[in-house]
């Protein structure tokens, strides 16, 4: 598909020196693009940067993109190293930073995977594809029944406990069990919320 110049987003990458384009510039104005550039599905460059500035250079306003679903870092990370086509061979400098980057997100301290969990947790909520956004939306009301689960197991621990059924470290563990049943739920009320709201606001585009 067609897709204007100035929407592409370009992220942090691993290659800072384009090199020389003179050679892929004069090759896109005499054959054109041979090789669609690649982009998610929020206009952020995957793969084809050398190829995208050399567009620009040319002054062209739009360009050929192919777009795939991705949006974790590792795989884009991973499809950025791997392009081959039509570009300049990485520095040395530039592959150690690369692979070095690579290995943080594939091996993520505690703390970040933590931050991810949380990030990907609300992930669709803006999801461009009606089916997947419908997809996580069932899956959010389902989990909202965690909420009466967590309220009913208090309850019955409480009673359980009351009547000498169950030991104290029984008791508390049903209750913190609890209390992360009814977080979570709640968590996932908020994401419903989140989502019926990114439905009504496409319906007005």
């Amino acid at each position: 598909m067609l897709v204007n110049v100035d929407n592409i987003k370009i992220k942090k990458r691993v290659r800072k020196d384009m090199g020389d384009l003179d050679s892929l510039k004069e090759s896109l104005r005499l054959y054109g693009l041979l090789n669609p550039i690649t982009i998610n599905e929020r206009y952020e460059l995957i793969a084809g940067h050398r190829r995208l500035e050399a567009a620009k250079a040319l002054g062209w306003t739009t360009i050929d993109a192919q777009v795939v679903s991705v949006s974790d870092k590792i795989t884009l990370l991973e499809m950025e190293l791997e392009e081959n086509t039509q570009r300049a061979d990485f520095s040395q400098e530039e592959l150690i930073a690369g692979y070095t980057e690579l290995e943080k997100l594939k091996n993520p301290s505690f703390i970040r995977r933590v931050f991810n969990w949380i990030a990907n947790f609300f992930t669709g909520i803006n999801e461009t594809s009606e089916e997947k956004r419908r997809e996580k939306e069932i899956r959010a009301k389902r989990l909202l029944l965690l909420i009466p689960a967590g309220i009913i197991l208090i309850c019955v621990g409480a009673i359980l406990f009351k009547k000498g059924y169950i030991s104290t470290i029984v008791h508390v563990f049903s209750d913190t069990l609890s209390v992360v049943l009814i977080v979570v739920g709640i968590l996932n009320l908020a994401r419903l919320f989140l989502f019926r709201k990114g439905s009504k606001d496409i319906m007005k585009l």
